[in-house]
Formats: C-alpha cells, sequence, structure tokens
C-alpha cells in the first residue's frame, strides 16, 4: 500500500477520535495471501483423482446442496478450472483413473423421486474431451464405497446401503462387506470375497493388492487394516491402526502409507511403515477435517476440502505437503 494511503487513514484515525463522536472507521478488507491455494468453493464428501496431469475433484456437497461440478487442479500451479454441471449432483462418491483418459465414478448419494438414495449409475468423464458418459450400472449402488484401479480391473469395496426395514416402515441404513470387480475391458461385474468386516473404508493399492483401512459401520469405527490379494482371492489381516479411524482418506507414496483426519480426531495424522510394519502418530501443519479427499501428485500430496461437523463449516482448503511426511 503506497505511503501517502497510510498516512491519510492514520490522520483519519486520529481526526475521528480526538474531534468528534459517533465518528466510524472501518478499515479495508482483510487481504489474503493469495499465494494459498484453494478450491472454487469448499466441498466435502467428494473424490479426488490423480490423472496423467491434473488432479480432478469431483462431486461433494455443501450448504448448496450436492455438487454436479468438477475442478480441475494444476499441480504445478495450484490453480483450478472449473466445469459445471458435469455429473450427477452426488456426494460420499468415490473415483478411479483407469490410467489411460477416462474417470470412472462410483457409488454416492444423490436425489432420486425427491429424496436421497444411493447412486448406481456409473459415469465415465473423459479427461481429453470433457464428456460424460455412462457404463455398466452398480449391481449394488452404496454410499461412501472405496474404489481403486489394480490392472484392468477397479475394485469397488464396502459402503452402506439402505434397507428396507424389518418390521417399521422405512428403511435403514446397514454396512456392507461387499467387494465387487468392474472389467475395464468387458465393462462387466463380478463378485469377490467379502471383506473380513463390513464397513465404510478406504482403499488403495500397494504392491499389486488392494488394501483397506480403518472405517465405521454405522455404528462403530474401526482401527481394521486388510489386504486382498487377487492370486489367491483372500483377505489378510495387517497390524490394525493405534486408533480406529472414520470419515478419513488415504494417500500411499514408496513403502509409506499415510492416513489424514477422522470422524472425531480431526487433527489425527498417520503413517504405517510397510518396511517395518509400524505405525506413527505425524505432527503436521494439517489443517483438522474429516470427509476430505488425499491425492498423491509427483512428490506432493494434496488434502482437498472436507468440513468439520455436519453443519459446516465446510471446507475450499487445498492442503499440499512435500513427501516424504515425517
Amino acid at each position: 500500500m503506497p505511503s501517502s494511503n497510510i498516512t491519510l487513514k492514520l490522520l483519519l484515525l486520529f481526526f475521528c477520535s480526538t474531534l468528534f463522536t459517533g465518528c466510524a472507521y472501518s478499515p479495508d478488507k482483510e487481504v489474503t495471501d493469495s499465494s494459498i491455494p484453494t478450491l472454487d468453493g469448499p466441498r466435502y464428501g467428494h473424490a479426488a483423482v490423480a490423472a496423467s496431469e491434473n488432479i480432478y475433484i469431483i462431486g461433494g456437497s455443501n450448504k448448496t446442496g450436492d455438487l454436479s461440478s468438477i475442478e480441475i487442479i494444476d499441480p504445478k500451479t495450484k490453480r483450478t478450472t472449473v466445469l459445471r454441471d458435469k455429473v450427477i449432483p452426488r456426494r460420499y462418491l468415490t473415483a478411479v483413473w483407469d490410467g489411460k483418459h477416462s474417470i470412472y465414478i462410483f457409488g454416492g448419494i444423490s436425489r432420486q423421486n425427491g429424496r436421497f438414495w444411493q447412486e448406481g449409475t456409473v459415469e465415465i468423464f473423459n479427461t481429453y474431451t470433457h464428456e460424460v458418459t455412462t457404463t455398466t450400472p452398480m449391481r449394488v449402488p452404496r454410499r461412501f464405497n472405496s474404489a481403486v484401479r489394480l490392472g484392468n480391473k477397479i475394485y469397488v469395496i464396502g459402503g452402506s446401503v439402505y434397507y428396507p426395514k424389518a418390521i417399521e416402515r422405512g428403511y435403514e441404513l446397514r454396512a456392507t462387506s461387499l467387494v465387487t470387480a468392474f472389467d475395464l475391458n468387458t465393462k462387466k461385474w463380478s463378485r469377490l470375497a467379502n471383506l473380513p468386516v463390513a464397513r465404510d473404508t478406504r482403499a488403495f493399492t500397494f504392491n499389486d493388492k488392494v488394501c483397506t483401512v480403518g472405517g465405521y459401520d454405522n455404528f462403530n469405527s474401526f482401527p481394521v487394516f486388510d489386504c486382498y490379494d487377487p492370486t489367491t482371492g483372500r483377505w489378510q489381516l495387517m497390524p490394525d491402526a493405534p486408533d480406529s479411524v472414520s470419515a478419513h482418506s488415504v494417500a500411499v507414496h514408496n513403502n509409506k502409507l499415510y492416513v489424514f483426519g477422522d470422524y472425531n480426531n480431526l487433527d489425527q495424522v498417520l503413517m504405517y511403515d510397510f518396511t517395518g510394519d509400524t505405525w506413527s502418530y505425524l505432527d503436521l501443519p494439517y489443517k483438522a477435517s474429516r470427509h476430505n479427499a488425499a491425492v498423491v501428485f509427483g512428490n506432493e500430496v494434496f488434502v482437498t476440502g472436507g468440513n468439520t461437523d455436519s453443519s459446516g463449516p465446510f471446507l475450499d482448503d487445498i492442503q499440499v505437503f512435500s513427501l516424504p511426511l515425517q
């Protein structure tokens, strides 16, 4: 700010305080650091996907309702481009890059016939043309499912399903142990061995295995950590996390797993070292949140959005940490 403007404002304050009563001065609106990256708007319960050149933030929700937009983050500049009205408005979804030019979008909650319901439509977003098409729908739609790609298959794991109540009218939400695979070549679904524990969870791949950590069954959260080996068709239990975690996000870099946030311990960051099979807590300048989404791009991890309570506030943060985290 020019020195003449500062001097003028100081004189105005002095003039008001000494000569007049009731004279009010309103300072300029606080200027934020423009170098700190943010999303175009707040969102939680969204999906984040790292593709070949960009990071894609898909769907989610905020105080305006469920979102149909996709934000594209340039990992170099940290700036975003918004594509509005691209996908079905839904939250608690998952999305996976096919390794070429398509992002597949699964599950979550959308509004159907005037009420919220689990979404079974599988949308395909083309990262080149930005067109959206659909493919074979999910056999069992669910919210809070988690999905990862291994080879030519996308594994869709766990989540929650609305079932008719046994006695009363209406529906109740139950966690499921269901694991299904979507074949990218045939576009067909198949069923695999169930999760050892039915729950909403977060999935990732490591050493040609599909792994999950933490989760929630609508009653309890879990520290459970397990990995599925496609060659044997079996789940193997891994060392439990030091705390139960839910509403979290995960990122993997080299031989380290990072777990960001928890429904109750919002500022918690955990790390699992596959080399030593050990868990530890990390002390990071991490902005506390739950229902955020994390991805690794290059040697950085991006933690986007989230919320701190069911009614907000909803966050627009793009938190960027250099890897490896210590």
